[in-house]
């Protein structure tokens, strides 16, 4: 059996872009539902477009207008701290001016925002239903990738902007600040970049511009990690860095690329540029569908297969050694899932099943040292919570079924 499957909690993006919402740590009954749930990880999202929306000012300028929200994640960081909460804080998007792409993100809704590098930000379908609309974002306003997930030019190499965040993230909240302010144990540095980041692919040879041609996603990735671990090495103080953070999506096209096309050309990525990731490099993945579809094969293993020893990172137990920073159990896949069983009912199947196959050392548990759940009141357009969404404050029947599991720290 393994002893170390350890459980977060993620509050999602609300919890510090929306201080003071139900995400908020500090919230009515969070810290309540942390410690009856036995959970010993939050994962605390760190905007970057909104602590530094201006490059002339620092993100810790406290006339700058990120204070309020460094403020609050500082907050919820020392609480956590208080009660014995390990912080994983995840670091989300690119200001537009770090990207190049302020003059766009002044003209947002008009159409030459939204036909900028369409193919590599919105599906066909969308691309096609807005044409068919005279591209009027009035009669159709086309779902797609928002410009802060926009690649910056320059990279993310040392001497970037993008390096310059990384460290004050580091400097500000790393390990070795215990004793002298709110502190975390690991840093993830990005946020499913095979469905967010664009583009993820050169550009198409022919006449479809949605036409799929080489990825090229995984070298500023691979850029990102190495310079990530460049700066974490300088102290070695027991930080944690997590990535590459891939959803486990089964889309496909030039905007999702699957996991397991990403992975191996991010592996060659980092031997190209001679990375070897040091022991406090996690590999981490996020996963609903494990769980949701109480699978005996699962991606997570597919995952580890993938990386077989190629990655030199952290281990523990069965090598390799993989974090789930993501995931959970979504209300609203239950019905698809299983027509019959009460759809509150069927999610708390489905997690307490899924935990316990993955807190075995055999089988899909093999090397798993992580299990994640989205958040704790619901999120209404991302159904995973542990309770209906405020203001109800209904404990569903997934919050008992955490809270019978053992506290691995």
């Amino acid at each position: 059996m393994s002893t170390t499957l350890r459980r977060l909690i993620d509050l999602g993006p609300a919890a510090t872009l929306r201080p003071g919402s139900y995400a908020d740590l500090r919230f009515h009954d969070n810290r309540v539902f942390f410690a009856e749930t036995n959970t010993s990880w939050v994962r605390l999202w760190v905007d970057w477009p909104t602590l530094q929306p201006d490059p002339s000012r620092a993100p810790d300028d406290p006339d700058g207008s990120g204070a309020p929200f460094l403020a609050a994640i500082d907050d919820q960081i020392a609480i956590a701290n208080t009660d014995g909460i390990k912080v994983l804080l995840q670091l989300y998007r690119f200001p537009l001016w770090a990207n190049g792409l302020a003059s766009l993100g002044a003209q947002r809704n008009t159409d030459p925002e939204i036909s900028y590098m369409y193919a590599d930000r919105m599906s066909r379908t969308s691309w096609a239903a807005y044409v068919a609309a005279g591209r009027d974002p009035a009669r159709v306003n086309p779902s797609r990738r928002a410009l802060e997930f926009g690649l910056p030019p320059e990279g993310v190499g040392p001497g970037s902007a993008w390096a310059t965040f990384f460290q004050f993230c580091y400097d500000r909240w790393r390990l070795g600040r215990r004793g002298s302010g709110p502190y975390a144990h690991g840093l993830e540095l990005v946020n499913e970049p095979n469905y967010q980041w664009w583009p993820q692919r050169a550009p198409a040879t022919g006449d479809d511009p949605f036409a799929l041609a080489d990825l090229t996603a995984q070298g500023p990735l691979a850029q990102m990690m190495h310079t990530a671990a460049g700066i974490i090495a300088r102290d070695n103080d027991g930080t944690l860095l997590f990535a590459p953070s891939f959803a486990d999506s089964e889309q496909g096209g030039r905007t999702v690329t699957p996991y397991d096309e990403f992975t191996p050309k991010l592996l060659d990525a980092l031997d190209a540029i001679g990375h070897v990731a040091g022991p406090n490099e996690v590999w981490a993945h996020h996963n609903y569908t494990d769980l949701e579809r109480r699978a005996t094969s699962t991606k997570l293993q597919r995952m580890r297969s993938l990386i077989g020893n190629r990655w030199k990172g952290f281990v523990e137990g069965a090598a390799p050694t993989v974090f789930v920073t993501e995931g959970g159990v979504r209300l609203s896949q239950m019905r698809s899932y299983y027509p019959t069983e009460d759809r509150p009912e069927a999610q708390a199947l489905s997690w307490r099943g899924g935990w316990y196959r993955h807190f075995r050392n055999d089988g899909p548990g093999a090397g798993v040292g992580m299990l994640a759940q989205y958040t704790t009141y619901a999120d209404p357009n991302f159904d995973a919570g542990l309770l209906d969404p405020w203001p109800a404050q209904v404990r569903r029947p997934v919050y008992d079924v955490l809270a019978s599991l053992p506290r691995f720290d």
